[in-house]
């Protein structure tokens, strides 16, 4: 990651706020609550709406072209309120960003058969979400989350990949992304060339990370 190279982008890598489903593990005391069907595409939580304001306010001066977040509801709620935050009173004539949902930067599956991360049909989510652009997504269906196994490490680092090629020829310079802690873990475990450990660590809920990426 730097600005040596013309194929650049600023690109604020952020985590979702916190989520009904880790809410209930918190309370639970251990992780089987993320294989509870009542988390299906688990919305977030008070707390996680907060963590996702803070986070917007963050980002205040900073340039926004685009929104990307991947199609589970925490993440999509994560952008709309961040983006709120971000759009503050005294900017007024500030130009909004593209909303783009995009299906690759979705979280990782290899660590159980999770309904939280099972996302709802592709028409549903654009009546909730119309200001979101969905046409990378090419199936209505979740044609990625597995009822009997998990996903594999090679299938999320082959997700990974697609994204950052994507990422690559999006038509803009600043960008937001809305994911999950193991996609973005995975993104910078195999695909970032950082050794810094405060880059590598698991994302907090709502933690945003800003950087310069260049493109190779």
């Amino acid at each position: 990651i730097n600005s040596n190279n013309r194929a650049w982008k600023v690109v604020h890598l952020m985590r979702h706020g916190e989520g009904e489903h880790n809410a209930a593990c918190d309370a639970a005391g251990d992780e089987d609550m993320y294989e509870d069907e009542r988390y299906f595409d688990a919305g977030l939580t008070i707390d996680g709406r907060e963590q996702a304001k803070e986070a917007g306010l963050l980002l205040q001066g900073s340039k926004l072209d685009v929104v990307v977040a991947s199609p589970l509801s925490r993440a999509l709620q994560t952008a709309m309120i961040a983006c709120k935050a971000w759009k503050s009173p005294s900017q007024p004539l500030l130009k909004d960003p593209r909303f783009v949902c995009v299906e690759w930067c979705r979280e990782g599956m290899t660590c159980g058969v999770h309904p939280c991360n099972r996302r709802r049909t592709i028409s549903e989510i654009k009546s909730e979400y119309p200001q979101f652009d969905f046409s990378s997504i090419t199936s209505n269906e979740d044609d990625i989350w597995r009822h009997d196994k998990a996903e594999t490490q090679q299938d999320l680092n082959h997700r990974v990949a697609l994204f950052l090629e994507w990422l690559e020829t999006l038509e803009a310079k600043h960008v937001l992304i809305c994911s999950h802690c193991v996609f973005l873990h995975a993104l910078f475990a195999d695909f970032v060339k950082e050794q810094d450990n405060s880059v590598n660590s698991w994302f907090g809920r709502g933690e945003l990370r800003s950087f310069v990426f260049e493109f190779q």
